[in-house]
């Protein structure tokens, strides 16, 4: 699930160090058994190895230092006694690229690696122990297999989570292999399970009276049992590959209710599936409504989410949502797909939402109804407009400039804080004032991304991002806007104009304009000095 990132909202934070720097060398002894990584020999060793701890450092960070002789050790023991479990360093300051590649903002950062595919973050502890603790559970098989029935039951009830279970009369080769493969990419969020047999399917009917388990006697089958609840959901798809069950555990993983917090936050933000937010003060006002948004998050299974936040230490992701902090409890919801916000009224309810209110919000939302809370600068006046070289796009007048397909649209997305946008400012002023005064055909158009909502084809990763809409372009079917082109070039005038002549639908050469313009100029000034003379 793509979502805006509620790394601002919950405080989920990897293993930390509690001790501070040490002496000492942060590269392991090359005689141990750590293997050195460079990007030259990363993607093959990944390869032929199936589980491998990857250490991303710098030799000077202090941290590193601490942690090499700990590293050391763990790697210098699996060695003996698992070796197929594998512990590397990659030194980034050698290695930039292939750092960057994964994303490396602090060192030591450390990855545990099963093949090119499946990469998670290692969430141990950072002495020799805890890594080979952790390194040789991380080995054990992702799906547990119980021999017995007796073996199976006391499973089940050591459970107090959502777990998955693989419920099978008979052999299933090709299902089994995709569950174990989504079994492998998910084992840190669910407990996985695989029997085969009628008493097993017979013992969990058992246990869960409600299961109607008849359609499993023949073909494999799978269900996502939840503890707490005493349900049973099964897969009701019509084909079974690693995708559809991936997504089908993802979904039905995710509480029915429950606050986003360390345990859940990534159940939320992996969930295929629009999140609906209610913020409270007190433990009284969310207990008031835990039934209420339990039942809801039975009903609407698989169309939406249900969380809770705590406005005391969350309150601020309100301002994410469009919606006033200040004023709680409130409800609101987020669709990820296209990034719109929708809250029940705050100004008309400043002691919160009803229940009718809610009830009514996601349903006019489920149906389309609703109408999105868009966060918008004010509309710039006909003067602001014809005082400025470059167009100025706020999310009120947004669609109906990109709407009109007849113009060459060069849009730059930026936010106010950004020091590369300000650096950019004059040289993009300049570009809109030569087709400004030069082509009505191109326009050099600005949107402060950080202040207004709108929607575009490619996801807005940084500032400035630069973005052209040819003229007639293709349409996008999501935005019903046109595709654009990423401008990716030095950020420099003459290379705007070359790009807007090569991808621009009219094909204008700013180029001869900018010789006319400075002809133009000229003339004026050879006029200017003639009547000094005279």
């Amino acid at each position: 699930m793509k979502f805006l990132k509620l790394s601002s909202v919950v405080a989920i934070a990897s293993t930390v160090l509690a001790s501070g720097p040490a002496d000492g060398d942060a590269i392991a002894d090359p005689n141990s058994a750590v293997v050195k990584l460079t990007g030259e020999t990363f993607d093959a060793f990944i390869e032929s190895n199936p589980l491998v701890l990857a250490e991303f450092f710098a030799p000077w960070c202090g941290y590193c230092k601490k942690l090499a002789p700990e590293f050391v050790a763990a790697a210098d023991s699996l060695n003996e006694s698992h070796p197929g479990i594998k512990l590397a360093q990659i030194d980034c300051t050698q290695d930039e690229e292939l750092c960057g590649k994964f994303g490396i903002r602090g060192y030591p950062t450390l990855k545990v690696l099963r093949g090119p595919e499946t990469i998670e973050d290692y969430e141990g502890a950072r002495e020799s122990a805890g890594i080979i603790d952790y390194m040789v559970r991380s080995s054990l098989p992702s799906v547990q297999v119980p021999e017995t029935v007796e073996e199976f039951l006391a499973l089940v009830e050591q459970q107090t989570k959502p777990f998955a279970i693989q419920l099978s009369g008979e052999d299933d080769e090709e299902s089994s292999d995709a569950y174990s493969k989504v079994a492998d990419a998910l084992r840190k969020d669910l407990t996985f399970v695989s029997v085969k047999g009628k008493e097993f399917i017979e013992a969990l009917v058992s246990k869960f009276v409600d299961f109607d388990a008849s359609s499993f006697a023949e073909k494999a089958g799978y269900v996502v049992v939840h503890p707490a609840e005493a349900s049973i959901i099964p897969f009701s798809g019509e084909e079974i590959n690693k995708d559809s069950l991936t997504a089908f555990f993802k979904t039905e993983v995710v509480p029915y209710f429950s606050d986003i917090n360390r345990d859940t936050y990534m159940l939320y933000m992996e969930a295929p599936l629009p999140l609906a937010y209610y913020f409270y003060k007190t433990p009284e006002q969310r207990e008031e409504v835990e039934e209420f948004f339990t039942k809801l998050g039975k009903t609407y299974r698989g169309k939406i989410n249900f969380a809770g936040l705590d406005a005391s230490l969350f309150g601020k992701h309100a301002e994410s949502l469009n919606m006033d902090p200040e004023i709680i409890p409130l409800f609101a919801i987020q669709d990820s797909a296209n990034n719109k916000k929708y809250g029940v009224d705050q100004a008309s309810n400043p002691d919160g939402p009803s229940i009718e209110q809610i009830k009514e919000l996601i349903e006019d939302f489920l149906e389309g109804k609703a109408s999105p809370i868009i966060k918008s600068e004010p509309l710039p006046t006909e003067e602001e407009q014809a005082a400025s070289p470059v167009y100025q796009l706020v999310a009120h007048n947004y669609e109906e400039l990109l709407k009109d397909t007849s113009k060459d649209i060069f849009v730059k997305y930026y936010a106010h804080w950004c020091g590369h946008c300000k650096k950019l400012a004059p040289t993009w002023d300049e570009l809109g004032d030569l087709y400004k005064s030069g082509n009505p055909d191109v326009i050099i158009a600005k949107i402060d991304h950080s202040k207004n909502d709108v929607e575009t084809s490619i996801p807005i990763e940084g500032y400035p991002t630069l973005f052209l809409y040819p003229a007639n372009g293709e349409i996008d079917e999501a935005t019903g806007l046109r595709k654009p082109v990423v401008f990716s070039g030095p950020r420099v005038l003459d290379a705007f104009i070359d790009f807007v002549k090569v991808e621009g639908g009219h094909g204008i050469d700013g180029h001869t304009l900018k010789k006319v313009e400075e002809e133009e100029e000229e003339e004026q000034e050879e006029e200017s000095i003639d009547h000094d003379e005279l």
